[in-house]
């Protein structure tokens, strides 16, 4: 009997959807190699039409079943994250000189919770998680940085050492009332302005 075959009935994998963009993966990452300057026609979400830039590519990460390129930016001199879905087109810049400032993998996600990378040093955040939604978060942690720091029969609070990016803040907000931001305060006050915004839509 064929294994595989009869195990189908009860192994249920993730399905990923179609993956858009990856028509670029393979140029991206001969650009990487070749220490090539790329010319992209780009469309962020927050634009109505795309625009050039042009990016001394670095790497390539996965997250959440989308790749991003993540590169400096020639036109504004700092390193951004692209989407490959958002990509228009691509393009070799020839006759652009290739700029590697040792770029450190590591080093630019150590404090990021997702695919952002703000610029700087993170706050110290302190998170309060009701125990049984706790034990999620202590088996399957956020971040490298995430430590116990206090814990009694109704809550767990949780420290972390991260930027409070929009993917952070989700995963706060996808806890409901198991979970309150403590510290920072500003945090904590930005989380709770949010909230009642999100209330005006119920």
């Amino acid at each position: 009997m064929d294994q595989s075959r009869n195990m189908k009935g009860f192994i249920h994998y993730e399905r990923s959807p179609e993956i858009k963009g990856i028509q670029y993966f393979d140029p991206i990452v001969n650009a990487i190699e070749n220490r090539e300057v790329l010319r992209l026609y780009y469309l962020p979400f927050y634009e109505d039409k795309p625009y050039f830039n042009e990016v001394h590519p670095y790497l390539l990460k996965e997250h959440e079943s989308r790749w991003y390129l993540i590169g400096l930016n020639a036109f504004k001199g700092k390193v951004r994250t692209y989407a490959l879905d958002r990509i228009r087109d691509l393009q070799v810049a020839s006759g652009t000189e290739f700029s590697d400032p040792a770029f450190n993998t590591e080093a630019y996600f150590k404090y990021a919770v997702g695919i952002i990378a703000p610029e700087g040093p993170p706050p110290l955040i302190k998170l309060a998680v009701q125990l049984t939604q706790a034990q999620y978060l202590i088996t399957r942690p956020w971040h490298d940085s995430q430590n116990i720091v206090e814990e009694n029969k109704e809550q767990v609070i949780f420290s972390f050492k991260v930027h409070p990016t929009y993917e952070f803040r989700s995963l706060v907000l996808s806890l409901g009332k198991d979970g309150t931001i403590l510290e920072p305060v500003s945090l904590r006050e930005e989380m709770k302005q949010e909230l009642e915004e999100m209330l005006k839509h119920y």
